[in-house]
C-alpha cells in the first residue's frame, strides 16, 4: 500500500513540475515582450526629446551641407543651398527660388524666410535625419526626414549642369 501512494504521489507531482516549466517560458516571454515595449519607448521618446543643433552648429552645418527633401511647398523633392544670408531652392539642379535666412538671437533656432511668410527650422541630424519645421510661435512644429550631401559635391554638380547647358 506504502508503495501504491508513493506511486500516485509521483503521478500527481508529475504534471505539477511540468506546469511550472511552462510557467517559466510564458514568464521568459513575457519579459521579452516587457523588454521590447520598453525600448521601442525609449526609441520614441528620444526622437521626441532629441535636440537640435545649436546656433554655431547649425552655421557650422549649412556651410558644409546642402539639404535635400520634400518641403511640401508643391516643387516635390527640392535641395537648400545656403550662403551667406541667402538660401537657393534647386529640383534637380534646376533652380527654383531663393529667400533669406538667419539664426535668431533669442531662440538660436534657423528662420527660413519665404517672401512674407518665416517658420522656424530645428534641424536633428543622426541615424533618422530630421527637420522640425513650424510656421508660428505657438504652433508645434511638422517633422521632415532629410538627407545632405557635401556642399561642395553639390556645387561642383552645378557647375557641370551650366557647361553643359
Amino acid at each position: 500500500m506504502n508503495k501504491v501512494v508513493k506511486f500516485i504521489a509521483v503521478l500527481l507531482i508529475l504534471p505539477l513540475l511540468n506546469t511550472n516549466i511552462n510557467a517559466v517560458e510564458v514568464i521568459d516571454k513575457g519579459t521579452e515582450t516587457i523588454d521590447k515595449i520598453k525600448n521601442e519607448g525609449k526609441t520614441v521618446l528620444k526622437s521626441l526629446t532629441r535636440t537640435s543643433l545649436t546656433d554655431k552648429e547649425i552655421k557650422n552645418f549649412l556651410s558644409k551641407y546642402v539639404i535635400t527633401f520634400d518641403d511640401e511647398r508643391g516643387d516635390g523633392l527640392v535641395t537648400y543651398y545656403f550662403d551667406e544670408k541667402v538660401y537657393k531652392r534647386y529640383k534637380d539642379l534646376d533652380f527654383i527660388s531663393e529667400g533669406k535666412w538667419k539664426v535668431s538671437y533669442l531662440d538660436k533656432k534657423l528662420k527660413i524666410y519665404n517672401g512674407k511668410s518665416k517658420t522656424t527650422w530645428k534641424i536633428q541630424p543622426g541615424d533618422k535625419n530630421m527637420i522640425s519645421i513650424k510656421e508660428k510661435i505657438t504652433s508645434m512644429g511638422k517633422p521632415y526626414e532629410f538627407s545632405y550631401q557635401s556642399k561642395t559635391d553639390y556645387h561642383v554638380a552645378l557647375e557641370e549642369r551650366k557647361i553643359k547647358n
